[in-house]
């Protein structure tokens, strides 16, 4: 029991993270929205990645792992036609300066946000499995 709360967490925490740092993410004025989103993110991550996983276990070593990326990219895809509300625009990055690191400006159209969505979402789960598991 404690491993679906914590993977429900996680996952809370990762579409969080996502929705901080790329301020286009709209998930609309219903709260039901929400849960669904993150009840999807759920859905994926204990049920369908385990089974793709295992079924597609060559790719999925050749990939280093990528298999979660692409099922999130899938579903977020998926959502943006089949949730009233949901969307993600376009991102227009500023560019950063941390510790002496510049990350210069960049433009992401709608499919290229969409994709960051999907990465920090994807890297966000990785780095708290370690961590939590």
């Amino acid at each position: 029991m404690k491993h679906y709360i914590r993977k429900v967490i996680v996952t809370a925490v990762s579409f969080y993270v996502a929705y901080s740092l790329v301020p286009t993410i709209s998930v609309g004025a219903d709260p039901k929205n929400l849960l669904i989103v993150v009840a999807g993110l759920v859905i994926i991550s204990l049920i369908i990645n385990p089974i793709f996983s295992l079924v597609l276990l060559p790719v999925n070593h050749l990939t280093f792992g990528l298999l979660m990326l692409i099922l999130n990219i899938a579903f977020i895809f998926a959502l943006l036609n089949f949730l009233p509300g949901f969307s993600v625009g376009a991102y227009d990055f500023p560019g950063a300066n941390v510790q002496g690191v510049i990350i210069p400006a960049f433009f992401f159209n709608e499919i290229t946000a969409i994709i960051l969505v999907a990465v920090i979402i994807t890297l966000t789960q990785k780095v708290f499995h370690i961590i939590f598991e």
